[in-house]
């Protein structure tokens, strides 16, 4: 399920980006429950509450004297999960630039969202089936568990064991990591070094030998691997990002 939210003060307009959002999901066969909204600050309260959508589609240009586009886009970076998306929508592309300084993920002008709003669900479409629905089974003491690729983080070798650090916690199973890498047979997965398997789809940066996380961890590769690794990951990134 994903779960949209849309807010725009524009009748008309909210109406029309409800639309083509149903209609590409709908296109697509994918589940989906849209949230409209015609002031921020709804939304806002709604966040504070703890209540999180896959999408966030904004209007700039809020005049309900409450929140604008780009003060709702700040309290949404504080509650949303790694994730969600959120799409500028607007008439005016002086905006532009503050897309970027609040990690945007689009930026869409009003007369352009016809062709541009389906395009960019579709590369989130993209990014949130990496994976989706695959999973690793760890079977221990009588116990199965299923750990889903798309929630690992990475996994490193303990003694004898190999450690997921996951979105949910830490699951162990006794095998070495190569066992493991050959279990998940996922081009999403890749030895930063000896000890460590790590998820790129999960890589926020790569600076030097530092791998940021986008859970904001920092990982380090071997200097034998960081090549390899820079290789692998542009061409996972060409691929599925």
């Amino acid at each position: 399920m994903i779960n949209i939210a849309i807010v725009d003060d524009d009748n008309s307009y909210l109406e029309r980006l409800k639309e083509i959002s149903e209609k590409y999901f709908s296109s697509h066969f994918m589940e989906f429950k849209l949230s409209t909204y015609s002031k921020g600050c709804n939304l806002a309260y709604e966040l504070e509450d703890g209540k999180r959508f896959h999408v966030y589609l904004l209007d700039i240009e809020l005049s309900d004297g409450g929140l604008n586009g780009l003060e709702l886009a700040k309290v949404i970076n504080t509650h949303k999960n790694w994730d969600s998306y959120v799409i500028f929508i607007t008439n005016h592309s002086e905006y532009a630039l503050y897309g970027y300084e609040l990690d945007i993920f689009r930026y869409i002008l009003k007369d352009q969202m016809e062709e541009k709003l389906p395009q960019a669900l579709e590369e989130i479409g993209k990014r949130m089936n990496i994976q989706n629905g695959e999973f690793f089974i760890i079977d221990k003491a009588g116990c199965r568990e299923k750990v889903f690729y798309r929630k690992i983080l990475y996994i490193y070798k303990e003694k004898k064991n190999a450690v997921f650090i996951t979105d949910y916690g830490i699951s162990t199973v006794r095998s070495s990591l190569n066992s493991v890498m050959d279990r998940l047979n996922n081009d999403g997965f890749i030895f930063i070094n000896k000890g460590i398997i790590i998820n790129i789809s999960r890589i926020q940066r790569i600076k030097g030998l530092e791998i940021m996380l986008d859970n904001g961890e920092r990982l380090y590769a071997s200097r034998t691997h960081i090549q390899d690794v820079k290789v692998l990951v542009a061409e996972f990134w060409r691929k599925y990002m």
